[in-house]
C-alpha cells in the first residue's frame, strides 16, 4: 500500500484518473528493474545505507521517468518493494542495557574519560567500554549501543520480483490510494462474478456495506472513510485493500465518489478494460476479522449449555425481498429439536445509518419468516448513543469479543 504522499491522480471532466506507468515503457521497466536489483542485492545490508542509495536513485532515475514527479514515482516503487522486505536487528544483545551501563560508568567518573592514557592515570574511553564488555558479554559495546534504531536494522529477507510485476503493482496501488479519500463506492457485480469471493473480502475487512439484488447480480454500496466520524484512516486503508480482491473476479463495474484535493471527483473502473491486476492469488484471511469470528466460535464451543442451539457456517447471501435488500450473515444458529434457524451477522465497522438500516432489516426479515441477529462492536462504531438506540431495536452490543452467552440471551428474548 502506498502512503498518501505517493498517490498521484488527475481530474478531467469530473473523472479521477490515477497515475499509471506503462508496462511497455522501456524507461519505466529500466527504473523498476534497477530498484528490484537494489533490494535483491542488499541482503544483509543495513537500512541506513539502502535508504541513502534510494535517495540517490530518486535524483538519478526519477528525471528519466518524469521531470516534475519522477522522484515521487521512484519513492512509490520503492515503497511497494519495501512490503516484500523483512528487517531484523543486527544483534541479539539488548542495546538499551548496553547503552545504559556505558552512561552509568561514564557518569560516575570524576571527569570525562580521556581518549588516550595520560600521566595522571585517569580512565580512558576504551577502559570504560572494556568493563561494559566484561559485564554484559558483548564483544563491541560501542557498535551495539544504538542497534535498536531503525537505521541499524539489517535486510533479513526479500521476496524477489521482476520489473513487470512492480509496474502492475504500482498501477493498482495508485487506484487503491485514491480510495483513501472516498465518500462512497458502488460496485455492480455481474451474475457470473464470484460473489462469495467478493463478500469474503468485504466481511473479512469489516467494511460497511449495503446489498441490493439486481436482475443479474448484486449492487454493493460501500461506505467510504469520509462518510465516517471515527477511525477514518484505518477504514480508508481497509477500503483500498478491497480492490485487489475485486480484481480476482469479473464482470463488475465500480464507481467511487472521491474528494480529491478539495474537489469532488469520480473514479470509474470496469473489469473489462481497467487493465489492473491483483497481486493476490486468492482470498486471504484478514487478521482483524478473524480475531472477532474465531473467539466467538471458541466461546460457543466452551459454553456448557447452549439450550440445544448449534453453531453452523453462514448460508451465504440472505435476501430480504420486501426491503429489496440482502446481507451476508457470518453464522447460522440451528435448533434441531424445533427446527428453528437464526442468522447471525457480526458487524465490522459501522455507522449510525448502517445500524438504522440493520434494525429495519431485522424487522423486515422477521416479517418474511427469517430471524436475524446483528452484533456490533462498541469500539468500531460512530457513537455510543447510536448503538444504544440500535440495541433497543434488537442489535447485540459487545466490547472486544462477542461472547456466546450474549447471543444465547438474545435468542431467548
Amino acid at each position: 500500500m502506498l502512503r498518501s504522499e505517493h498517490v498521484m491522480a488527475a481530474v478531467r471532466r469530473g473523472k479521477l484518473l490515477p497515475h499509471r506507468l506503462s508496462p511497455e515503457d522501456a524507461r519505466a521497466l529500466e527504473v523498476a528493474g534497477e530498484l528490484c536489483a537494489l533490494y535483491a542485492g542488499h541482503l544483509g545490508g543495513d537500512r541506513a545505507s539502502l535508504e541513502g542509495r534510494l535517495e540517490a536513485l530518486e535524483e538519478e532515475l526519477g528525471p528519466r521517468l518524469d521531470p516534475r514527479r519522477g522522484f515521487r514515482i521512484v519513492r512509490a516503487l520503492a515503497r511497494l518493494l519495501e512490503e516484500r522486505a523483512e528487517w531484523a536487528p543486527p544483534t541479539t544483545a539488548d542495546p538499551y542495557t548496553v547503552r545504559t551501563r556505558i552512561f552509568e560508568l561514564a557518569a560516575a567518573l570524576p571527569e570525562l574519560p580521556a581518549s588516550e592514557p595520560d600521566i595522571l592515570g585517569g580512565p580512558t574511553r576504551e577502559e570504560v567500554l572494556a568493563r561494559v564488555a566484561a559485564e554484559t558479554g558483548v564483544e563491541d559495546p560501542a557498535a551495539v549501543m544504538y542497534a535498536d534504531r531503525q537505521s541499524a536494522q539489517r535486510l533479513a529477507s526479500f521476496e524477489e520480483t521482476g520489473p513487470e510485476w512492480l509496474l502492475e503493482r504500482y498501477n493498482t496501488a495508485q487506484a487503491q490510494g485514491v480510495l483513501y479519500a472516498a465518500r462512497e463506492m458502488v460496485v455492480d457485480l455481474g451474475r457470473r462474478a464470484d460473489a462469495r469471493l467478493v463478500f469474503r473480502y468485504i466481511k473479512g475487512l469489516g467494511l460497511i456495506y449495503r446489498l441490493e439484488p439486481l436482475e443479474e447480480g448484486y449492487r454493493i454500496i460501500l461506505d467510504g472513510p469520509l462518510s465516517l466520524f471515527g477511525p477514518t484512516r484505518k477504514y480508508g486503508v481497509r477500503l483500498a485493500r478491497f480492490l485487489p480482491g475485486l480484481l480476482l473476479t469479473s464482470p463488475w463495474r465500480l464507481s467511487a465518489a472521491v474528494e480529491w484535493r478539495g474537489r469532488e471527483a469520480r473514479l470509474e473502473l470496469d473489469s473489462r478494460n481497467c487493465g489492473l491486476k491483483s497481486h493476490h492469488a486468492g482470498p486471504r484471511p484478514e487478521g482483524d476479522r478473524e480475531e472477532v469470528l474465531r473467539p466467538f466460535a471458541r466461546s460457543w464451543e466452551r459454553c456448557a449449555d447452549t439450550g440445544g442451539w448449534e453453531l453452523e457456517e453462514s448460508p451465504g447471501i440472505l435476501s430480504v425481498p420486501r426491503r429489496r435488500a440482502a446481507l451476508v450473515p457470518d453464522f447460522t444458529l440451528h435448533r434441531p429439536r424445533t427446527g428453528e434457524r437464526v442468522h447471525l451477522e457480526i458487524l465490522g465497522f459501522w455507522s449510525e445509518r448502517n445500524l438504522v438500516e440493520r434494525v429495519d432489516l431485522i424487522r423486515a426479515a422477521e416479517s418474511e419468516g427469517h430471524r436475524l441477529l446483528v452484533a456490533a462492536s462498541e469500539r468500531l462504531g460512530a457513537s455510543r448513543e447510536a448503538l444504544e438506540r440500535a440495541v433497543q431495536g434488537g442489535v447485540v452490543p459487545y466490547k472486544d469479543r462477542l461472547q456466546a452467552r450474549a447471543v444465547l440471551e438474545a435468542l431467548e428474548r
